[in-house]
């Protein structure tokens, strides 16, 4: 019963128009049979390429969580570089320290920049008044190139 609704649906929505006026002209018994056996064949096909696409579908929606988790290693990959520049980005004066000893350290500019000192002063300016004087604890900013 249900072949039987389910054909007549799609002898309906497939063939449309030219089934009513096949209709109104009266089908002989091997016409319609080939009708029959021709709309079988297309919907075995139908039927087969709708697999095909549920299972291009699915492959897809498997790649597409592959690439959701990869999004997320890298947006936490990103976070991780930030937080990395940027306590990269400040100092944080000990006692001892001097502008030319912090620009040689190797969190800072590393060895043999000792003359970056005046980039380290002139950004904070602000807070430093007098290059040869620093406070221990002050945060300083570290520009980056």
């Amino acid at each position: 019963m249900r072949k039987t609704v389910l054909f007549a649906l799609m002898l309906g929505f497939i063939i449309g128009p030219s089934l009513f006026a096949q209709e109104a002209k009266k089908l002989k018994p091997d016409e319609a049979q080939q009708l029959i056996e021709q709309y079988t064949q297309q919907e075995t096909q139908l039927k087969a390429q709708l697999a095909n696409e549920k299972a291009d579908v699915e492959n897809l929606k498997a790649e597409i969580a592959k690439l959701d988790a990869q999004i997320s290693e890298l947006e936490a990959k990103i976070e991780e570089l930030k937080k990395e520049v940027e306590a990269r980005s400040y100092y944080v004066v000990k006692p001892g320290d001097w502008l030319s000893k912090i620009a040689e350290n190797p969190k800072v500019y590393g060895h043999g920049n000792f003359r970056r000192w005046k980039d380290i002063y002139n950004a904070n300016k602000d807070l430093i008044k007098n290059p040869d004087i620093l406070s221990p604890g002050w945060k300083l900013k570290i520009p980056r190139p």
